[in-house]
């Protein structure tokens, strides 16, 4: 890492998935690293924004704060609007009177999941649940109040933090596992997502990306894959249940389209960071 000696990083949502990936990969050595949760700062409440953020001085902010349980969103809107949209536009306003990079992490919800192909930066947003809806709005947010912007949409993140892998193999070592079908998604393992921000931050490219581990598999795949490379003798098995929020939208692979023809970031394939983030998390045992 190159960071100047004075920059000053904050990250939001520091105990999810994200945010706590991505603060054991940066070196306190190379800049100096704040990491808040909601119990230190309220990024719904804009005075307690703009008052961190005045006395900190940050150079970049990482916002993984957010609201990312679809079920969760669809019952309760009112917090999902707030976390995910309101709070995004109270670190944009706030940061850039600074003139702080702000990082915004986003979703592949934001798409209505209709289709057959990988969804580029280009493509219209069409988000249908809750969820999909507050993250739009937050990605709009900060593209109206910053000028010092990356926002980067993920599909299916997963880390030690929402133990997803970990779930799978829990159920493949009963003999079964039960996933949803014909639900596709570009899942991508939290470590390789910082890496890429980690590079990012240190330049001035702003803009959207897509930001996920090559190719697209189904749910089945990925679990099939998961039970294939940990010599497990169990049944994956595919349920379909129309009524579950969390199972649309159906697609939501994406396609690193803005990397990919800048010559940017490389992603690894998502059965090779599936292969790396098991044996890093020493889930092979």
């Amino acid at each position: 890492m190159k960071f100047g000696l004075r920059d000053k990083i904050w990250i939001t949502g520091s105990t999810g998935r994200l945010g706590s990936t991505i603060y054991r990969y940066l070196d306190p050595i190379d800049a100096e690293i704040v990491a808040t949760d909601k119990n230190e700062v309220d990024i719904t409440k804009q005075k307690e924004v703009a008052t961190f953020i005045e006395r900190l001085r940050p150079t970049i902010i990482i916002n993984a704060s957010g609201l990312s349980k679809r079920n969760e969103c669809e019952k309760n809107p009112d917090q999902a609007y707030l976390l995910n949209a309101i709070g995004a536009r109270n670190i944009a306003i706030a940061g850039n009177r600074f003139k702080a990079k702000l990082i915004q992490l986003s979703t592949s919800d934001v798409f209505e999941g209709n289709t057959l192909s990988p969804y580029k930066e280009i493509d219209e947003a069409l988000p249908n649940t809750v969820y999909g809806k507050s993250k739009y709005l937050g990605e709009e947010f900060v593209r109206n109040f910053s000028n010092y912007y990356f926002i980067i949409r993920v599909s299916r993140l997963y880390s030690r933090e929402n133990a997803f892998v970990e779930s799978l193999i829990d159920q493949a070592k009963t003999g079964k596992v039960v996933i949803p079908k014909d639900r596709f998604s570009s899942p991508t393992p939290a470590f390789e997502l910082s890496k890429f921000l980690i590079d990012l931050m240190q330049t001035n490219n702003f803009g959207t990306y897509h930001a996920s581990c090559n190719g697209v598999c189904s749910h089945r795949e990925f679990a099939q894959e998961l039970v294939d490379y940990l010599k497990l003798d169990a049944k994956v098995i595919e349920e379909v249940d129309p009524n579950r929020v969390d199972f649309r939208p159906a697609y939501r692979g994406i396609d690193n389209y803005f990397l990919r023809i800048t010559g940017g970031y490389e992603f690894l394939d998502w059965k090779s960071a599936l292969h790396e983030y098991i044996d890093k998390e020493g889930l092979n045992g």
